[in-house]
Order: structure tokens, then sequence, then C-alpha cells
């Protein structure tokens, strides 16, 4: 009997490496300029990316402040946001790539995971469109249909990250040490470490000269899909695969 997805899977970060742009980022402003937030939290927003550029809060302050920033409005109205934010903004910006190499690994019967810090509504859009079988983001606590500030723990974010994905792997009968990690993240060093085959993408010059150091593989990602002149051999592409 064959066993399902080989024993083996490929988790896929998002932000600047399967996509040229950060999906929480982009989400955060859709439902800012939208004017979606509750007035209470929109008006902590241009403080908070204040204080993230001069480096007095973190990169897991802002995957928090993403979550929360959703605060108040009703989980059907945030899949529909999400959805909107997701076809006007984010979909033209995968790499073509990254789509390339998700494919390649969906049809060689692995599972795919996307895994990101950004808010999990946005990233359940993203798993979507690239048909992974898995979409791993952080949540916030839904209470009476309505979005709240309290996150489900652990956060999407370096050890959060590594625990949230081995979960997902550990249910579907995986062992790590067969798996293919792709991302960008110094963040994701945790869980570079424990998987198969690690690729390091479009790093920056400290993480590239650790990954050399380390004989992790390094590879660029750079041209978009949707601007490369194949959107539409993309799409046949996809139709012949589902066909």
């Amino acid at each position: 009997m064959m066993q399902p997805f080989q024993r083996t899977a490929a988790v896929f970060d998002i932000d600047d490496s399967l996509l040229d742009g950060n999906a929480g980022t982009i989400f955060t402003w859709f439902l800012y300029s939208n004017r979606e937030m509750a007035p209470t939290v929109r008006s902590q927003v241009p403080r908070a990316l204040y204080e993230y550029a001069r480096k007095r809060l973190g990169e897991s302050d802002m995957v928090a402040l993403g979550s929360r920033c959703q605060q108040g409005i009703r989980a059907d109205r945030l899949r529909d946001l999400a959805r909107r934010c997701f076809d006007r903004h984010i979909k033209k910006r995968v790499t073509q790539q990254g789509l390339r190499t998700v494919r390649r690994h969906l049809l060689m019967g692995h599972m795919v995971l996307v895994a990101s810090g950004s808010p999990q509504f946005i990233i359940d859009e993203l798993g979507r469109f690239l048909h992974a079988h898995e979409a791993v983001g952080t949540r916030a606590v839904i209470k009476e249909g309505v979005s709240t500030d309290e996150l489900v723990s652990p956060i999407v974010f370096r050890e959060g990250k590594r625990e949230r994905v081995k979960e997902v792997l550990a249910r579907h009968g995986i062992d790590v040490g067969r798996c293919y990690l792709y991302s960008d993240s110094v963040a994701d060093t945790p869980l570079f470490e424990e998987v198969g085959h690690p690729i390091v993408v479009n790093p920056k010059p400290a993480f590239r000269s650790e990954a050399v150091r380390r004989g992790w593989e390094v590879v660029e990602w750079k041209g978009r899909w949707k601007t490369e002149g194949t959107e539409e051999q993309l799409g046949e592409e996809w139709l012949s695969w589902e066909g």
C-alpha cells in the first residue's frame, strides 16, 4: 500500500521567499486603508510601524500585531476581505520559481505545507491558490464569530513556528527529517536545523554566509509570475495538472 505523501513534505515560508513582499503587512495595510479596523486599533498602527522601523519593536511583536489588528471584525467578514486583498494585491506577487517549486512537489506526491507568521485568513487564501494541503498562520481567538485581541499560542515565529509545523507533520505521520524547507528567514533556523533538506531562499548577506557555512542550499527566487509574461502559460499548466 502506498503511503500518503510518500512520508515527505515540503514546507514553504511565505514572506520575501514564495512571495515578493510580506502577506501580513499587505493585509494589515489593506484593512487599515479600507477603514475596516476598529478605530482604537487603527490609531495604534502608525506608531507601531514607527517603533518597528527604529528597532524598538521586534519581528515577533509585528507578527502579533498583524493578527491583533483584526479584533472586533467578524470572522466571515475577515475571510471575505482576505479573499479581496489576495486577489488584488498578493496573488500577483507570488514568485515564478516559488510557484514552479510548489507544483514540482505536488507532482512528486509530497505534502505541501505553507507556514507564516502572517494572519491565518490571508495564509488560507495563499494555500488555496497554491493547492497546498495545509496552511499554518498566526490565529486570533474567535469568540461569537468575532476576532479578538487574544492569539492562539504559540504564534508562528521561531520556535513557535517549528512547533506548529511539527504538529501538522506528526498528524500526517511525517518525520521532519524527511522534509524540505524553503525560507529566507534567519528566524526559521530552529526548523532549518531539523529538516532533511534545508533550502535558503533570497537570504540577506549575513544569513547567506551562515547557510553556506552550514552547507545548506541557497537559491534565488526573484521574478513574479504575473510580470514575467508567463501568467497564461502557468495557468494552462495548472489546468492540465488539475485535469
